[in-house]
């Protein structure tokens, strides 16, 4: 069983190559929003862990996943903790004076 942290770009990969069958590099970094060659250091990673392999040549470079026991763990750093929403100057205006009407009701 491979454990893969789940941010990861190499976690994206694989996902995608679950997804999809076989997938050129030229794809894969459109799919992915990266560069070629950055994608091409992911992909070298995992083809030397023995995860997945590079079938082909030149453009029609295609990716195969080899392993399918493969776990993802790990929380999204944007999971951990809420996130805070700043108000503008004119929604704390207008609570504030939202807040002035009500009380001469009172």
């Amino acid at each position: 069983m491979i454990e893969i942290d789940s941010d990861t770009l190499e976690a994206k990969l694989i996902r995608l190559l679950l997804e999809e069958k076989p997938i050129t590099i030229k794809e894969l970094a459109r799919e992915l929003h990266i560069s070629e060659k950055k994608l091409e250091r992911v992909v070298k990673g995992l083809v030397s862990r023995g995860i997945v392999q590079i079938e082909g040549k030149g453009d029609k470079r295609y990716v195969r996943l080899l392993r399918k026991d493969i776990s993802f763990h790990g929380i999204n750093p944007s999971q951990e903790k809420p996130l805070k929403h700043k108000r503008s100057k004119r929604a704390k205006k207008k609570e504030e004076n939202n807040r002035s009407k009500d009380m001469m009701y009172r």
